[in-house]
């Protein structure tokens, strides 16, 4: 199993970054992708990676909010056959309300309309290939994208609203007998408004990672995007070579 990372915060001089998040994966013999981005700009690192997006066989919403979901238009110009795998929630619109304003952040009303033939929506849990689930957790628009490989499971749940944690105890009783190997995506640590800030007690972070590696036995984890720079080092400090930072371009293997 091989994960290539098409759209991060971060991103090396050879390639373009945006607040979002978009992940392709090769998984037995299948090509699968998870989220498309905030822009079609994924799709730009895609075709400089080697990534034939018109070969993916099927796309995944990991939840409704626009910095995952904007870049779906680009994606099926590319691809003409792959449908998209979501909770039905994410035709709700999502606002968010901060300092007195009212924003938009759900999934373009437009985009859904355009494109409601390629739309699977199911609130699961569901196998949509052998040994790769889709589980819903408790945000109403929101699921993780789970492979069953060699060394145990891997979790890909992009921003983790639910709770990083919360979302593995979970997994963990949904899938008896198995253990969680690997854990990636973002764990909605940073400031509202900024990646530079902190967006809750350091100690809840320090004790997130305690649980998720400590008590739960998680054994790796890939993280970044919404996680943010404070978050991420305070995981580091806590987990040390357990814990490695997403960004664009990145490929990660596993054993199926």
């Amino acid at each position: 199993m091989k994960i290539t990372v098409l759209m991060e915060n971060h991103a090396p001089d050879a390639l373009v970054c945006e607040h979002g998040l978009s992940l392709h994966m090769e998984y037995r013999g299948r090509n699968v992708l998870l989220d498309a981005g905030a822009s079609g700009r994924f799709a730009e690192n895609a075709a400089a990676l080697g990534v034939d997006l018109s070969a993916v066989e099927l796309a995944v919403l990991s939840h409704g909010h626009w910095d995952h979901a904007d870049g779906l238009g680009a994606f099926f110009e590319a691809n003409a056959r792959a449908r998209l795998y979501a909770r039905p929630a994410i035709l709700e619109p999502e606002w968010l309300d901060a300092g007195g304003e009212r924003e938009f952040i759900g999934v373009n009303p437009a985009l859904l309309e355009r494109y409601a033939a390629r739309l699977d929506l199911d609130d699961g849990p569901r196998e949509i290939l052998p040994g790769l689930h889709l589980v819903p957790d408790a945000v109403a628009h929101e699921q993780s994208l789970v492979a069953e490989t060699a060394r145990g499971l891997v979790v890909m749940n992009s921003c983790c609203h639910a709770g990083a944690g919360y979302i593995v105890r979970d997994l963990l009783e949904r899938f008896p007998g198995q253990k969680v190997h690997a854990v990636l995506g973002g764990f909605h640590l940073m400031g509202l408004r900024s990646p530079d800030s902190l967006g809750v007690a350091p100690g809840i972070v320090k004790n997130l990672g305690r649980w998720l590696c400590g008590e739960m036995g998680v054994e790796q984890i890939y993280t970044g995007h919404c996680t943010g720079g404070p978050a991420f080092a305070l995981l580091k400090e806590e987990l040390g070579d357990k814990v490695h930072h997403l960004q664009t371009g990145d490929t990660i293997s596993f054993e199926d």
